[in-house]
C-alpha cells in the first residue's frame, strides 16, 4: 500500500512541466536548472528518505510481524496440537465413559432382574418360612403329644414293671412254696417208702406168726417201733392224730386169720397218692412255667415297645433339629438379603 503511494507520488513529481530556457536567460537558466535539478534530486532525495524510512519501518514491523506471526503460528500449531491430543483424550476418555456406561447399564440391568430373583426367592422363603413355622408348630403339637403318651408309658411301664415284679415275687414265692412241698412231698414219700417197707416187713411177720404162735397185738408194737427208729418226732400237739392213724393203720391192717391182699390193696393206695401228689407237682410246675414264659413274653413285649418308643423319639428330635436349621439359615438368607437391598438403596 505505502509502495503504491510513494511511486504515484513519484509519478507526479516526474510529470511537472520543466520551461524551455531561452537564449538570453541559458545560463542563468542553466543555473536555474542546475539549481532546480538538485532541489529536485535533494526533494527526490528527502522523498526517497522520506519514502525510505516508513518502508524500513514497514519492514522492521514486516519483519517483527512475520516473527510475532511464526511465533504465535507455532504457538498455534503447540496449542492446536496439544488441543487434538487433549481432543484425542477426551475423546477416548468419552468413549471409556460410554463403555462404563454402558457396562453399568448392564450391571444395573442384571442387579434390577437380581433383585427381582431375589424379591421372588425373598417371598419363596417367607412362604417356606411359614410353612416350616407352621410344620415345626405341628411338630412340637406332635412332640408334646408323643411325651405325654411317652409319661404315660412310661408310668404305665412303671405300673406293669411293679406288676411284673409283684408277679415275679409271686412266682418265686410259688416256686419256693413247690420246692418246699416238694421237699416235703419227698420226705413224705420216703416216710412212706419206709412205712410201706416196714408194712411189709411187718405183713412177713404177720404172715410167719400164724405159723410161730406171735400174738396179733404185737403188730401194733412193731409198727410202733418201726415209727421209732424212723425218727419221727411225736409230740402232744400231734399224739391225736397218729393215734387216729394208728387206728385206721389198726382197722386196715390185715387180722393174723384174715386175707394179706389188703396190705397190697393200702401199698397201691400209697402208690397211687404218691402218683397224684408227683402229678399235681408237675402240674404245679407245668402253670409256673407258663406263668413265666408268659411274664417273660410280656416284659420282651414291654422292652419292645419302649425301643420303639425311643427310636421314634430320636427320629422326631432329628427332624426338627433339621427343621431348626432350616430355618435358621432361611433367616439368615433373609438378613443378608434385607442387608443387600439396604445397601443398594
Amino acid at each position: 500500500m505505502f509502495r503504491t503511494k510513494s511511486s504515484s507520488v513519484l509519478g507526479s513529481e516526474t510529470k511537472e512541466p520543466v520551461p524551455a530556457p531561452s537564449p538570453a536567460d541559458s545560463g542563468v537558466s542553466e543555473l536555474e536548472r542546475d539549481q532546480h535539478e538538485y532541489s529536485t534530486a535533494d526533494r527526490l532525495r528527502s522523498h526517497d528518505v522520506r519514502l525510505r524510512a516508513p518502508r524500513l519501518m514497514l519492514q522492521s514491523y514486516g519483519g517483527r510481524t512475520r516473527d510475532e506471526r511464526d511465533a504465535e503460528l507455532a504457538r498455534v500449531r503447540r496449542d492446536r496440537a496439544l488441543l487434538r491430543q487433549r481432543l484425542e483424550d477426551t475423546e477416548w476418555s468419552l468413549c471409556q465413559r460410554a463403555g462404563e456406561i454402558s457396562l453399568l447399564k448392564t450391571q444395573l440391568k442384571d442387579a434390577q432382574n437380581e433383585q427381582t430373583a431375589k424379591g421372588h426367592e425373598y417371598l419363596t422363603l417367607k412362604a417356606d418360612c411359614r410353612q416350616l413355622r407352621e410344620a415345626m408348630d405341628k411338630k412340637d403339637k406332635e412332640i408334646m403329644r408323643l411325651r405325654t403318651e411317652s409319661d404315660e408309658k412310661d408310668k404305665s411301664v412303671k405300673r406293669l414293671q411293679g406288676e411284673v415284679d409283684r408277679l415275679t415275687k409271686n412266682l418265686m414265692d410259688n416256686v419256693t412254696d413247690l420246692t418246699k412241698t416238694k421237699e416235703s412231698s419227698k420226705n413224705e414219700i420216703e416216710k412212706l417208702k419206709t412205712e410201706v417197707k416196714e408194712l411189709r416187713q411187718e405183713l412177713s411177720d404177720v404172715s410167719l406168726s400164724g405159723y410161730e404162735g406171735i400174738e396179733c397185738g404185737r403188730t401194733m408194737r412193731g409198727i410202733y417201733d418201726v415209727c421209732k427208729t424212723n425218727e419221727y418226732h411225736w409230740t402232744s400237739s400231734d399224739s391225736a392224730l397218729e393215734d387216729a392213724e394208728v387206728q385206721r393203720l389198726n382197722g386196715e391192717l390185715p387180722d393174723p386169720c384174715g386175707d394179706p391182699c389188703a396190705a397190697s390193696a393200702m401199698v397201691e393206695r400209697l402208690k397211687c397218692e404218691i402218683e397224684n401228689k408227683e402229678a399235681q407237682f408237675n402240674n404245679e410246675r407245668r402253670k409256673w412255667s407258663e406263668e413265666k414264659d408268659k411274664v417273660l413274653r410280656y416284659q420282651k413285649q414291654l422292652q419292645m415297645n419302649y425301643v420303639q418308643m425311643f427310636k421314634r423319639s430320636r427320629n422326631l428330635e432329628a427332624e426338627i433339629d433339621g427343621l431348626r436349621l432350616e430355618l435358621e439359615l432361611c433367616n439368615k438368607n433373609m438378613k443378608n438379603l434385607n442387608q443387600h437391598k439396604t445397601i443398594e438403596l
